[in-house]
This record gives structure tokens, C-alpha cells and sequence, in this order.
């Protein structure tokens, strides 16, 4: 983070973080740990999962002419939410760019939106313009380094992703919470467990945590009331 302490020790106006790799086993809450960084950022976020990712359409854009044509889902969120800084989870970058025929090659794509320079003149296929996508943020995934190609990893800072231990459970389990009532359109508190509860998952993964608190919800003995729209 020391990107962001810097900006914030010299006044810096303008959100900005140097692109991350976190790397770790899978299960272990990457993914959410990105999404909760951008709700604390307070810039919007979306996910692009890379995984099998075999041409260069969802970053490049479709040309026009074609009946799939649109833009590169960077500037179709940007578009969306009117900010300029938005932060993308680029998962599972470890397992893109495999088998890629002439759709183009995903990764040279991740290098040119990853090297400032190349960002601030981004070639969008759909608006055949150059773009400043510079002002975005990137947090990557990955199960292992090893499997990063050497020019995408020296775009990216490496963190060590470690699993949480059973003295993290009670932490995610109430983000966990909150996220489920966001979700369910219920008022924040609302979803509560007992420190008994807490108990039976403590140690748990955090994929398995949230299968457990959805089992342990939707239990007969719990007489939980919806309201339907």
C-alpha cells in the first residue's frame, strides 16, 4: 500500500495505486479482499475473470460491423459509473492467454492498460480512438507466480496472499454478513449469528464460511421472513 500512503502524504487530489498481484491458494479471499479495498477506496469495481481468456474482445473492444460490436469493458464501467478511476479485479491472471488464436493475445493487452504510458493512449477497437485509461486501478489474482509470464510480473507488485487463520473468522464472518444482506435488500444488521455459531466455523476457508453461514440460514429451524418484488 505504500503507493497510497505516499499520494496521501503529499496531498496527492487524485486516487491512484500501482497495479497488484495478489498471489495465493485458491479459496483464500482474494477476490473479496480487492472488492473491500475498492468499497474503502470509495471508487466503484468490477470483475474480469481472465481465466481461459482466449482473444483480446472484453479488452480491446469488438470492431464495429460486427453484431457483438462494443467497446472494451474498461470504458463501458467507466461510461457506467462517470469515474475515471475505477478499480478492476483482473482474476485469475495466471490462467489467460493460453490457446490464443487471431482473436489477439490477451496478455499484450493486460501490458498496454498495466504500463502507464501505453494506458494514457489505450486503443479502443469500437471507438478506433485513443484513450486515457492511466487513472485506472488494477488489483490481479493469481494461484501462483510462477505461472505469470515475466513481462506481465514486472508490470505488477507481488503480495503474498497468505489463508487466514481461525483468529480471522469472526472479522470475515461479519463482512460476510453484510455483504449477504446488501445483497438480499435487507437492513445492514439484520443477518446475525451467536458467538456458539461463531464457534462451529471458526477455521473454516472463507468459500467454505459462506456455504456454512447459507446452510446455517437457510435451516429449517431458522424461520427467516422475505419479502418478495
Amino acid at each position: 500500500m505504500s503507493d497510497l500512503l505516499a499520494r496521501r502524504r503529499h496531498l496527492a487530489v487524485r486516487l491512484g495505486l500501482s497495479p497488484i498481484l495478489l498471489a495465493g491458494l485458491p479459496g483464500t479471499g482474494k477476490t473479496r479482499f480487492a472488492q473491500r479495498l475498492s468499497d474503502l477506496l470509495g471508487t466503484p469495481n468490477t470483475v474480469i475473470n481472465l481465466a481461459g481468456m482466449s482473444d483480446v474482445k472484453v479488452l480491446k473492444g469488438v470492431a464495429r460491423g460486427w453484431s457483438s460490436n462494443r467497446p472494451s469493458r474498461m470504458l463501458e464501467f467507466i461510461q457506467q459509473t462517470r469515474i475515471a478511476n475505477p478499480l478492476f479485479v483482473l482474476d485469475e491472471i495466471d490462467k489467460t492467454g493460453a490457446g490464443y488464436s487471431n482473436g489477439g493475445d490477451p496478455q499484450e493487452a493486460l501490458l498496454d492498460l498495466l504500463e502507464p504510458g501505453n494506458a494514457k493512449r489505450y486503443q479502443d477497437i469500437y471507438l478506433m480512438a485513443e484513450c486515457d485509461l492511466s487513472h485506472c486501478l488494477y488489483v490481479a489474482t493469481s494461484n501462483s507466480l510462477a505461472r505469470v509470464p515475466e513481462p506481465l510480473l514486472s508490470c505488477l507488485r507481488p503480495a503474498d496472499f497468505r489463508p487466514p487463520g481461525p483468529e480471522h473468522t469472526e472479522s470475515i464472518v461479519r463482512g460476510m454478513l453484510a455483504d449477504l444482506a446488501r445483497s438480499w435488500g435487507l437492513p445492514e444488521g439484520t443477518l446475525t449469528v451467536t458467538p456458539h455459531q461463531i464457534a462451529l466455523l471458526r477455521g473454516l476457508a472463507p468459500r467454505e464460511l459462506r456455504r456454512a453461514l447459507l446452510d446455517l440460514f437457510g435451516g429449517e429451524e431458522n424461520g427467516a421472513v422475505y419479502t418478495l418484488h
